[in-house]
């Protein structure tokens, strides 16, 4: 896919995750979703930089070197 396209999709599942947490955290305030939705919105930014960010063919390089 484009570099555009894969942003747009990211741009939009991102709204959608802090949506769906701010309304998780609205009907159930226990203090465990304070610590799981900062977890997964890091783990979401560092899956869609490596993604965004990465050159191509990166990818192949590494596995090739891991031979």
């Amino acid at each position: 896919m484009k570099k555009a396209s894969r942003a747009a999709i990211y741009s939009v599942c991102v709204v959608l995750f802090i949506i769906g947490s701010w309304s998780l955290v609205k009907a159930h305030p226990e203090v465990q979703f304070t610590f799981y939705i900062p977890a997964a919105l890091v783990i979401i930014y560092a899956v869609i930089r490596d993604d965004l960010f990465s050159k191509p063919g990166a990818h192949v390089r590494h596995a090739l070197r891991e031979e």
